[in-house]
């Protein structure tokens, strides 16, 4: 940001955001993720679709090992299994919960059952979704795959999109009120890289063990659910 001397990634408001990608969302996913995670008290709660839910991307850019531990992972390889997780998690939600996270989340819905019944589930899991940002006022974080009509259903319930675009200096974040500017290096070049926002996210968080002094083994996210 302009005037500031140490840079920011967008906010997660409460409310239901897709974050729009040129490319495979893992890793600026994963910088939002850690970044909203380190700013609150309560877990990250992720409902995982197409292998998102990867420790190394989150390493990669996390100050400290243990921000991993308030991140739980529930995987749903099938239409109905992530539906049953998506339903389910009413009782995994609470009013300390720090995000919602739904990578992927019209993936599922087009793979092993028909169009119409694809686009049935998605809706009702979409429902479930948007009524939880709103009774718990907890930040939800979409990711979509496609462009067909169960795609556009995402985009439609979101609350407000943020776009990330790949540039010759790393991941851009843009929303209607932020816009990642570039940053110097020192030696005349700049950098947005995520490697950057490693060393950003740290700084954010002075309370929190980084890597340099960590020496716990490194832990893997929490997974449970359907495997």
């Amino acid at each position: 940001m302009h005037g500031t001397a140490l840079p920011e990634l967008p906010t997660l408001s409460p409310g239901v955001q897709l974050l729009d990608t040129d490319g495979r969302a893992t890793g600026p996913l994963a910088a939002l993720v850690v970044d909203q995670v380190i700013g609150a008290d309560g877990p990250a709660v992720w409902v995982d679709s197409r292998g998102h839910a990867q420790t190394g991307p989150l390493l990669d850019v996390a100050p400290s090992d243990r921000v991993l531990d308030r991140i739980r992972v529930a995987r749903g390889f099938t239409a109905h299994q992530h539906f049953a997780l998506v339903q389910s998690l009413p009782e995994q939600i609470d009013e300390d919960t720090a995000l919602l996270v739904l990578p992927a989340m019209d993936a599922p819905y087009r793979d092993d059952v028909g169009q119409r019944e694809g686009e049935r589930l998605c809706l009702r899991s979409l429902a479930t979704v948007a009524r939880i940002a709103r009774e718990y006022d907890v930040p939800v974080l979409l990711t979509r795959t496609g462009t067909d009509a169960v795609a556009d259903a995402l985009a439609t319930a979101a609350d407000r999109t943020v776009e990330c675009r790949q540039t010759a200096l790393g991941p851009r974040f843009v929303t209607d009120e932020f816009e990642t500017q570039v940053y110097p290096r020192g030696d005349g070049t700049v950098q947005t890289t995520l490697a950057f926002w490693r060393r950003v996210l740290a700084a954010r968080c002075a309370g929190v063990e980084t890597p340099e002094t960590a020496t716990e083994t490194r832990p893997e996210v929490v997974f449970d659910g359907a495997h």
